[in-house]
């Protein structure tokens, strides 16, 4: 907890300033000073009733504490206000870090299931709410310095008066809290059985909203399987809940009957008290309220303990979460003449988080500058991997990559990032305007002419031109309805603008164009190549007609390069590559050959 504590404190200062928590401090104050001055208010009245003094005195007296009182509330009111919206800043400033934290940590980490369940235990602490998590936790300290601040007052008072009196409330509000905090240890024991089913819940909600699976849920009629799977999740979050909630029905009514029998008690002392001349009116006026008062005090700082300490595990997976992933290297990515890059690997070793075995295995490679490098093998056989090992988003199991000669690992992978322009598979079109979508920058920041250079070379710069707002069109519709989804062929131009615009020394394309036909892909990558004139570039395909171009084709299997050479020898060698080949060619073949039999069909009809 100390540890929980101290974070908080320390990141609430940094964040909001020490005005933050001289206005918890302030509210703290204010919180404790209001209520005793509310009980002590009817005592007071008394007091001046039986002192003898004139009606004007009282009156002016009453009043000027009537006043200090309004006064002690409108603060009070206003730095709990202000509290709260301290509170709920931090939560979106730490929040502003934790995105910031899952941007830039490394793809290995964040990927790996360990990454995935550490990712959402850190979202929870954010995203639960008011009641739940880092808002709640710091709202938690704040609760219990206030109730142990109340108790402290309220407990001297009573004390003076009987030690006795201090012993019964204290006992009573024991034995009514430890019954609360039973049923709210039964709670925080289903947490993790709610939170199973609140996560299948989240994911059917964002999948069932998803225009991409949309086609399979109407054309499969799963609507039913969704909704008797939403019916299935609600059913057992309310049965959780449910059992919660008859633990804590259950300790109300107890401690309703305690309360009862102790302030029977404890009035019936207090009158007996007056009744012998040992305490006055106004003092058993100012008794009732301190007694009721200080049960409350005291229930308020067992509940701000265990709200704590229900926050404790989601600041924990925080915590967990902002420690976790591999260092990042601080030395400069180097600069080769002519901007132009070694990249050479030795012994590489990569396996994945729970895989049996390694998904690239003792691999040694020396990509050359200015070398134009292909790598194809069957879909599995590791080209992915590779890619994600060579620009760094990946650090190998075992052994070494080398940018330069120098260790990629001691690298600082912000600069090491700014030497490779990749283009995946799966192709990245965030719902933003078009030209930062190219620039992957912010509108203003951009070099307006290379932009427009960027998109004249890929082929896009005439539809852009066609698009109502121009470079501000928004792509898809996630954020404004009238967003522009572009085609298959115009994704992969922008996708090139993208990379041109970058001018990056290294340039790898990791089958961008693996949905386009043969033909289409193979004519895109001469495409890119004529593009990208001079750099060192790595073409990735599982279509060997694609890549014929390349200085030097790597044929990859199961993690292993078993040929290397360029498309002739590879072809003389009559190996695994030249076979492959051969069949692609026959299929495709085989293919074109029926499109052409369709269409001499349909002329003769």
């Amino acid at each position: 907890m100390h540890g929980n504590f101290h974070y908080t404190i320390s990141h609430l200062r940094q964040k909001e300033g020490n005005r933050a928590v001289a206005v918890c401090v302030t509210d703290i104050g204010l919180s404790v000073l209001l209520p005793f001055l509310e009980a002590a208010l009817a005592g007071a009245v008394a007091a001046c009733l039986v002192s003898g003094r004139r009606p004007e005195e009282i009156l002016l007296l009453v009043a000027a504490y009537v006043l200090l009182l309004q006064m002690v509330r409108f603060l009070q009111s206003h730095f709990s206000s202000l509290r709260r919206e301290k509170l709920f800043m931090f939560r979106l400033d730490m929040a502003e870090e934790f995105y910031r934290k899952t941007l830039t940590m490394d793809g290995q980490s964040r990927e790996s299931a360990e990454g995935q369940k550490k990712w959402e235990a850190a979202q929870r602490n954010l995203y639960s709410g008011n009641d739940a998590g880092i808002e709640a936790y710091a709202k938690g300290f704040c609760e219990l310095f206030l109730h142990l601040g109340g108790l402290v007052l309220y407990g001297v008072t009573v004390g003076r008066a009987s030690l006795l009196m201090l012993l019964l409330l204290t006992v009573q509000t024991l034995i009514t809290s430890a019954f609360h905090m039973q049923a709210g240890r039964r709670v925080y024991q289903m947490d993790g059985e709610v939170e199973r089913e609140w996560k299948r819940f989240h994911y059917l909600r964002r999948v069932s909203v998803d225009a991409g699976k949309g086609k399979d849920i109407r054309l499969y009629r799963m609507d039913v399987w969704f909704l008797r799977a939403f019916r299935e999740c609600i059913g057992k979050i309310c049965a959780i809940l449910d059992r919660g909630r008859s633990g804590f029905t259950v300790a109300g009514i107890v401690q309703s009957l305690l309360s009862f029998g102790g302030n029977i008690i404890l009035y019936g002392w207090l009158l007996w008290q007056m009744a012998a001349g040992n305490l006055t009116l106004p003092g058993f006026l100012l008794y009732v309220g301190i007694a009721a008062g200080f049960e409350s005090w005291m229930r308020g700082v067992f509940e701000a303990v265990q709200e704590i300490a229900q926050n404790e595990k989601l600041m924990d997976g925080y915590r967990d979460f902002m420690d976790f992933g591999i260092e990042q290297g601080e030395r400069e990515a180097p600069t080769h003449p002519g901007s132009i890059h070694e990249i050479r690997l030795e012994n590489v070793c990569f396996r994945y988080e729970g895989n049996g075995k390694d998904t690239i295995h003792d691999l040694n490679l020396r990509l050359r500058p200015g070398e134009k490098l292909a790598l194809v093998g069957l879909n599995g056989a590791g080209k992915t991997t590779l890619v994600k090992l060579l620009c760094g988003l990946y650090r190998p199991t075992a052994g070494k990559i080398y940018l330069d000669g120098q260790d990629m690992s001691s690298l600082s992978r912000e600069k090491l990032f700014r030497e490779f322009a990749v283009v995946f598979q799966d192709v990245s079109v965030f719902s933003f305007p078009l030209g930062e979508n190219v620039t992957c920058e912010r509108e203003g920041q951009e070099d307006s002419g290379k932009l427009r250079e960027s998109l004249e070379k890929s082929g896009l710069l005439e539809r852009v031109r066609e698009l109502p707002e121009g470079l501000n069109t928004v792509m898809n519709r996630d954020l404004d309805p009238k967003g522009v989804t572009l085609s298959g062929g115009e994704l992969q131009k922008l996708m090139l603008a993208r990379a041109l615009y970058k001018d990056a020394p290294i340039v790898i394309l990791d089958e961008p164009t693996a949905a386009l036909d043969p033909i289409a892909e193979s004519e895109m990558y001469e495409k890119y190549d004529e593009m990208i004139q001079g750099k060192t570039t790595v073409f990735i395909s599982h279509r060997l007609s694609s890549t014929r171009f390349c200085d030097r084709i790597l044929f990859l299997e199961e993690g292993h390069i078993i040929q290397e050479g360029s498309h002739e020898s590879l072809m003389k060698a009559n190996g695994a590559y030249a076979e492959l080949f051969a069949l692609q060619a026959r299929y495709y073949r085989n293919d074109a050959d029926s499109e052409m039999n369709c269409h001499a069909v349909s002329e003769s009809i």
